[in-house]
This record gives structure tokens, sequence and C-alpha cells, in this order.
């Protein structure tokens, strides 16, 4: 695998199509890959998902590009925040409750 550089989007006139440049540097060299798309909302795609990813590599025997991104886990604070939210409406009742009480002693 070959860390991926930089893209860049190529209009190439002589093949009259569009293309993608991938910049790519591994074991103490640089080269340059060429792939042909087949427009410029492709190459807007794979420029998106390379600015957007935390690595990307190419594996020249198979041709592939992998791009890998980088996510939080937020699953605990999420279950966090639904119990907080269980605590506050039950606040809320205990609340609404004490009140009525009173209403009816008055």
């Amino acid at each position: 695998m070959l860390a991926i550089q930089g893209l860049k989007c190529i209009y190439d006139t002589g093949a009259r199509g569009w293309a993608i440049e991938l910049v790519l540097s591994g074991e103490g060299e640089e080269a340059v890959r060429r792939f042909d798309v087949d427009g410029p909302d492709d190459a807007d795609m794979l420029i998106e998902a390379f600015e957007d990813s935390t690595s990307s590599a190419f594996d020249p025997a198979t041709g592939e590009i992998v791009f890998a991104y980088e996510y939080a886990d937020f699953a605990d604070d999420e279950e966090e925040d639904e119990d907080g939210e269980d605590d506050a409406e039950d606040e809320v009742s205990e609340d609404e409750t004490s009140g009525d009480e009173e209403k009816a002693k008055q």
C-alpha cells in the first residue's frame, strides 16, 4: 500500500475525458498515477472523500484506493443523555404533582 499525498482533477484534452491523478509516496519514492473517471462529479466525489479521510492509500497490486475515517464513539454519551432526559421528566412530574396537591388543599 502506498500513501496518497494528494489528488488532482484533470480534463485530458487528448483523450477528451476526465481523470484523477494520485500523488503517491512510499518506500522512499514518489509516483503519480492517472485514472479515468466518468466526469467532474465523480472526480469531485473522490477529492471530497480524500479531504474528509484521516488516511488514504493505494494498492498497486489491485488498483484499489482506500479511504479510512476515524469517528468518535458517542454511543455512551447518548445513553447518558437519554437517562438525563428521563430524570428531568421525572422531576417535572413530581413538581406538577406537588402543585396539584397544594391546589386541592386550598
